[in-house]
């Protein structure tokens, strides 16, 4: 079991338009998952494949996320190539997940349960699951839906504007932010 301390926090958006949100969905549904219920956190960037294929070697991923993502500066660049790799290698089961929507106005949180694991062929059974191009996937537990009502909505909805980012919030900080009263 992690210490406290080697619990990482994570931010996973859905995406700006509510495309994204079907890959959160349980398996039987329905959207917004409810607490304590697994779901899922997906992500594209397709042409990379599967990402098990570069575990341990980051140099190698690099290089082949630049033959099919080559056209941005390299400060972008490594940006956008770190955030899959963060994804499948750097995210851990029993780290947390905070996962905002603002098409749907809520927050989502819970805890990584799922390894990474691919989904080229649309082969999972995620319920709903129509963007083929979200194909890399981890499982968590959803255990806060928060809506934007609530007073922990603005402490948790800002966690940077990147699909895959380390907010600055550590764990004990979530968990004071949880554990307060749901208050309007």
């Amino acid at each position: 079991m992690k210490s406290t301390e080697d619990v990482a926090v994570w931010g996973v958006f859905v995406g700006d338009n509510g495309d994204q949100l079907e890959v959160f969905n349980s398996k039987s549904g329905p959207f917004p998952p409810r607490e304590n219920s697994s779901g899922y956190i997906a992500i594209g960037w397709p042409a990379i494949g599967d990402l098990r294929m570069f575990r341990d070697n980051y140099a190698d991923f690099v290089h082949k996320f630049r033959v099919v993502y080559s056209d941005q500066s390299e400060r972008v660049f490594k940006t956008k190539a770190n955030m899959p790799w963060y994804f499948a290698f750097e995210m851990k089961k029993g780290d947390w997940i905070i996962s905002p929507s603002s098409f749907h106005q809520i927050v989502m949180v819970g805890k990584l349960i799922g390894d990474y694991q691919p989904d080229f062929h649309n082969e999972s059974t995620l319920y709903g699951k129509r963007r083929s191009d979200f194909v890399h996937l981890r499982e968590v537990r959803w255990t806060h839906i928060i809506p934007k009502g609530d007073s922990r909505y603005s402490k948790l909805n800002r966690i940077g504007q990147l699909t895959v980012s380390r907010p600055q919030l550590t764990y004990t900080e979530l968990q004071k932010i949880l554990n307060q009263a749901a208050a309007a």
